[in-house]
This record gives C-alpha cells, sequence and structure tokens, in this order.
C-alpha cells in the first residue's frame, strides 16, 4: 500500500511509523567509581529505526543504551527477541 497521497494536484506523504530494534548487544564498559578506580559494567545497546507500518519505509535509524536492568524489560527488545524465535523455526 502507498503511503502518498494526491489532491487538487498537490501531493503529500502520510506515514504510520512503529520503532523496532533490528539488532542488541551486551557491552562492557570501563567506568570510574567514586574514588576515581576502574569498575565494568555491563549494557544493552540497541539499534532502533522507525518503520511504517502500511508501505515499510524506514527513518530514524538511531542506537540507544540501556543498564542490563532496563534492557531485559525493553518491549521494544522483547518483541524483536520474540520474532526472531519465530524466524529461527
Amino acid at each position: 500500500m502507498s503511503c502518498t497521497k494526491h489532491f487538487l494536484g498537490l501531493q503529500w506523504e502520510q506515514h504510520r511509523w512503529r520503532k523496532r530494534v533490528t539488532a542488541f548487544e551486551t557491552i562492557t564498559a570501563e567506568e570510574p567509581d567514586m574514588w576515581a578506580r576502574p569498575v565494568y559494567r555491563d549494557y544493552i545497546r540497541c539499534d532502533k529505526e522507525d518503520v511504517c507500518e502500511d508501505c515499510g519505509a524506514v527513518r530514524h535509524a538511531v542506537s540507544c543504551i540501556c543498564d542490563i536492568a532496563r534492557g531485559e524489560a525493553c518491549r521494544l527488545r522483547l518483541e524483536h527477541i520474540a520474532q526472531s524465535a519465530r524466524a529461527a523455526r
């Protein structure tokens, strides 16, 4: 389905954008503690993009980094994992 609309010689696009995760990974970062000693913490980094539900157009590919607890509860990441598991069957 096309998201391009035409009316009285005018043309515009009207998309229905939805965010989705395309990839994710666990990374370890070195950070200083309150005494400037190195501390290693794990984070989850996700690549996300906006996808039109009607035509499949893509915009705004971005990355985000969350701590493990927030990343494990992220709805978009969990949807990506479930979709990958269904595709692997």
